[in-house]
C-alpha cells in the first residue's frame, strides 16, 4: 500500500464512528435531547479497534501516534470513561502485538494521564506534549528497528503527525458546525417567537383601542348609547378572547390516540352542523360507508378538526345563493381519505400558499390561528391536509389518515 491509500484508509477508518458520532449529536439538538456519552465512549473505542484490526500494515507506524488518536480525543473531550478503557486497550494490543514490556506501557499511560493533568486547559499544548512525548519514545525504538534509515523515520513520524492534527482539528470543526447550526436555529425560533408576539399584540391591540374608543363617547346616562355601543364593545371583547383562545389551543395541542372510528365522528359532527345548513338555505350532501373504518386518534381533537373546516366552508358560501357542501370518505391503500368539499369563494394561488399561517387570514375578523391549529392536529395523528382550490369556484379539503390494519 502506498503513502497516499494509506493516509486516506486509516483517516476513513478513524473519522467514520466519530462522523457518525456528529449525525447523532446533530440529531438530538435538533430534537431537544441530550446526547448520551456512552455513545460517544463506543465510537471512541470502535475508531481504535477499527484503526488496529484494518488499518496500518506497516508495524513501525503502529507504534506511534495514529492508534493514539482516539485516546487524544478522549482526553480533549475530559472523557475519563474512554480515556482509562482506551488506555487498557492500548496496552494490551502493544504487549501482544510487539512483545513490549507492559510496565514500561503503563508508566508511558501513566505520563499520558500526568501531562494531561499539568495542561488540560491548553489543549494545543497538551497536544504538542503528546506528540513530542510519543516522538521521543518512537525514535528509541525506530533506531532499534531499521538503525539508519532515517528518511523511512522522518516520513512515517510526519505523516502520524499530519493525521493526528487532521483528525482532531476536524472533529472540532465538525462540532463547532454543530453549535453554530443550533444558534442559528436558535436565534430563528427566538425571532419566529418575536415576531408571533408582535402580531399578537398587534392583534389584541386594535380590539382593546376600538373598546377604548367607545368608552371615550360612552354616556351611561345615554340610552341610545348603550343600546348602539355596548353590542359593538361585547364583539370586540368577544374577538379578543377568540384570539386569545385559539393562540393558548396552537401552544397546548396535545393528542392523546386511542382506536377511533372515523365515520362515527363524521357523523357526530355533521348532524350538529344541518340546523346551520338548513338555515342558511345550503344544500348537503355527506356520504360515508355505513362501515366502520378504525384508526389510532384522539375523538375531541378529529371533531376540532372537522369543526373547524365545515365552519369555514359555510362562512365561504354566506355569499353564494346557492351553496352547497360535500362531505365524503374514500380508502386507498392503508389511508382514509375524508373530502370537504364547498362551492364558496375558494382563494388565490397567494392565498393557498400562506394558508395556515398564524395571522395570515382572509376573514375581516379571522386570526389565521384555526388553520395553522388544524393542520398541526392532523400532523400529530400520522395524516396530511391538502387544499384544492379556485377563487369563486369552491374549496376542497383533503384529509388523509392512516387506517388500522384488520
Amino acid at each position: 500500500m502506498n503513502l497516499f491509500d494509506g493516509i486516506i484508509l486509516n483517516l476513513v477508518l478513524l473519522l467514520f464512528p466519530l462522523i457518525l458520532w456528529v449525525f447523532y449529536m446533530m440529531r438530538n439538538k435538533n430534537i431537544g435531547k441530550p446526547e448520551k456519552d456512552l455513545i460517544f465512549d463506543f465510537c471512541l473505542v470502535t475508531s481504535l479497534y477499527l484503526v488496529t484490526r484494518f488499518g496500518i500494515t506497516d508495524a513501525s507506524e503502529k507504534l506511534f501516534l495514529i492508534i493514539n488518536i482516539p485516546l487524544i480525543i478522549a482526553y480533549i473531550k475530559k472523557r475519563n470513561v474512554s480515556v482509562g478503557l482506551l488506555s487498557v486497550m492500548l496496552i494490551i494490543y502493544y504487549t501482544y502485538n510487539f512483545d513490549i514490556d507492559v510496565f514500561l506501557l503503563i508508566a508511558e499511560y501513566l505520563g499520558y494521564y500526568m501531562i494531561y493533568q499539568f495542561f488540560y486547559k491548553r489543549k494545543s499544548l497538551y497536544i504538542s506534549l503528546i506528540i513530542f512525548f510519543k516522538l521521543i519514545i518512537y525514535i528509541v525504538l525506530f533506531l532499534l528497528v531499521y538503525n539508519n534509515e532515517y528518511m523511512i523515520m522522518l516520513i512515517i513520524m510526519l505523516k502520524s503527525i499530519f493525521m493526528t492534527l487532521v483528525i482532531v482539528g476536524t472533529c472540532e470543526k465538525a462540532e463547532d458546525v454543530v453549535n453554530y447550526h443550533m444558534t442559528l436555529k436558535e436565534i430563528e425560533q427566538e425571532k419566529q417567537f418575536r415576531s408571533t408576539l408582535f402580531r399578537i399584540t398587534h392583534e389584541i391591540k386594535n380590539p382593546i383601542a376600538v373598546c377604548k374608543g367607545y368608552l371615550d363617547m360612552f354616556d351611561v346616562n345615554n340610552i341610545k348609547h348603550s343600546q348602539k355601543y355596548v353590542p359593538i364593545l361585547k364583539e370586540e371583547i368577544e374577538r379578543t378572547l377568540i384570539l386569545l383562545q385559539d393562540f393558548l389551543c396552537m401552544t397546548k395541542i396535545k393528542i392523546e390516540h386511542d382506536v377511533v372510528d372515523i365515520n362515527m365522528v363524521l357523523e357526530d359532527v355533521f348532524d350538529n352542523f344541518i340546523p346551520i345548513l338548513k338555515s342558511k338555505d345550503i344544500q348537503y350532501d355527506f356520504e360515508v360507508s355505513d362501515d366502520s373504518i378504525y384508526i389510532h386518534g384522539d375523538y375531541n381533537r378529529l371533531i376540532q378538526v372537522f369543526i373547524n373546516i365545515i365552519k369555514n366552508a359555510i362562512e365561504a358560501m354566506e355569499s353564494k345563493e346557492e351553496g352547497k357542501l360535500s362531505v365524503y370518505t374514500k380508502i386507498t391503500n392503508k389511508f382514509v381519505h375524508v373530502y370537504i368539499k364547498d362551492n364558496g369563494v375558494g382563494f388565490t394561488k397567494e392565498q393557498l400558499e400562506k394558508l395556515g399561517e398564524p395571522f395570515c387570514t382572509t376573514k375581516p375578523n379571522g386570526t389565521g390561528l384555526g388553520i395553522a391549529l388544524t393542520k398541526e392536529i392532523v400532523k400529530g395523528h400520522k395524516g396530511t391536509i391538502k387544499y384544492d382550490s379556485k377563487i369563486n369556484n369552491g374549496t376542497t379539503v383533503d384529509i388523509k389518515l392512516p387506517i388500522i390494519n384488520n
